[in-house]
């Protein structure tokens, strides 16, 4: 405690305030010795206070007023430096207030949230990763707290993007205890650590920055679910050792991963099953001909049957626009603009015709396949 009360009398306002919160109390407590007796008007302490805030703050009801003559001389003095104290206690408030606020906006405030998510770390992923949580979770019952050394301005136009969410930013290191301390991460429920790439960091430092944060974390939190992201395969196994409960490596997929892990262990499994790049399960072949006008369960129900796949979508290339795409051929208007189009020996439609495709993932049973459809994804 004497600690904390050293780091109050640090600031010149909160100084300036308990100095005046004292000389109310002495004031108080001297009035109430000089009437209390012999004035029918003030028979607690509580009388005297009461008189006292009420001068102080220029209200003046008259119930109360001192009899004695000591009563008196304090009430001129209270009375003529009244508005004064007022007006100080008025500015040290609003002084501590606009304080708070701007260290907060810093992000050098502290959270007091139970069972929120902390993500440590700033890279591209942060923002991916918050929009895919949206998909998986009620991200909006969530308070977030954002850990990382990023400048305030980044940070705001950061959360502007998210103005439905509760975010909290701390600035600082994140592999520094106070640092976590100052996000409640004792109390944290979930934990995402992000490759911490801001500011130009190596790959190298960002996995050792996360196996000395995880290792940190589990000495003040040993019940959150720490889900990390790890640049370099080799450092997964240590990272898990420290206390981790998954590592995510790092590719495209990060954010849906990572996402994902908080929605359910299995539901996560299943995501990084698919798109596992050692497995293939997931696989991209030619469209076979002979099921051009057929309809796609047909194509489904076949490759079902003789490979035991699951075909989970089609691609289709999109049709080319020619100039007979917009021009009817019974108009003399139309007829004419197309003559013009042929003496400029000059295809207007050239960008159209590069190739160019759609994913039509999970089509209808009735949907028919046209020659358009090119390819097709299974899952082995």
């Amino acid at each position: 405690m004497k600690i904390r009360f050293k780091n109050i009398l640090r600031d010149p306002a909160n100084r300036l305030l308990v100095l005046i919160l004292f000389f109310i109390t002495f004031i108080g407590f001297l009035l109430y010795i000089v009437e209390f007796g012999k004035n029918p008007e003030i028979q607690s302490l509580f009388d005297a206070f009461w008189w006292l805030i009420v001068t102080i703050a220029t209200v003046g009801y008259g119930d109360i007023v001192p009899k004695t003559f000591l009563g008196k001389i304090i009430g001129i003095i209270i009375i003529m430096s009244g508005v004064t104290l007022f007006s100080l206690i008025s500015g040290s408030i609003a002084s501590l207030l606009v304080e708070w606020r701007i260290k907060e906006r810093k992000g050098l405030g502290k959270v007091k949230f139970k069972n929120h998510l902390v993500i440590l770390g700033w890279n591209n992923h942060l923002e991916k990763t918050l929009e895919a949580m949206g998909k998986f979770i009620k991200i909006d019952d969530y308070y977030i707290v954002l850990v990382n050394q990023a400048e305030e301005e980044d940070y705001e136009n950061f959360k502007s993007k998210f103005p439905n969410l509760n975010i909290k930013f701390i600035h600082g290191d994140f592999t520094k205890e106070n640092v976590l301390k100052r996000a409640n991460i004792s109390y944290a429920a979930y934990i995402i650590i992000l490759s911490d790439t801001y500011g130009g960091r190596s790959l190298e430092e960002c996995d050792e920055r996360t196996l000395i944060s995880i290792l940190l974390i589990r000495t003040l939190n040993n019940n959150a679910k720490i889900f990390a992201e790890v640049i370099k395969e080799e450092k997964a196994k240590y990272i898990l050792r420290a206390g981790a409960d998954d590592v995510i490596l790092g590719n495209e997929f990060n954010s849906i991963l990572l996402s994902s892990a908080l929605l359910s262990p299995a539901y996560h499994m299943l995501l990084r099953e698919i798109a596992s790049l050692d497995k293939m399960r997931v696989k991209l072949i030619p469209l076979p001909k002979n099921f051009i006008g057929k309809t796609f369960i047909e194509l489904f129900n076949y490759f079902k049957r003789t490979s035991s796949s699951i075909v989970i979508g089609l691609v289709s290339m999109r049709k080319e626009f020619t100039i007979d795409d917009f021009l009817s051929s019974d108009s003399a208007i139309d007829n004419f603009i197309r003559q013009k189009f042929e003496e400029a020996e000059e295809d207007f439609f050239e960008e159209e015709k590069k190739d160019d495709y759609d994913l039509n993932l999970n089509p209808k049973d009735d949907y028919v396949i046209s020659e358009n459809d090119k390819y097709i994804f299974i899952i082995e």
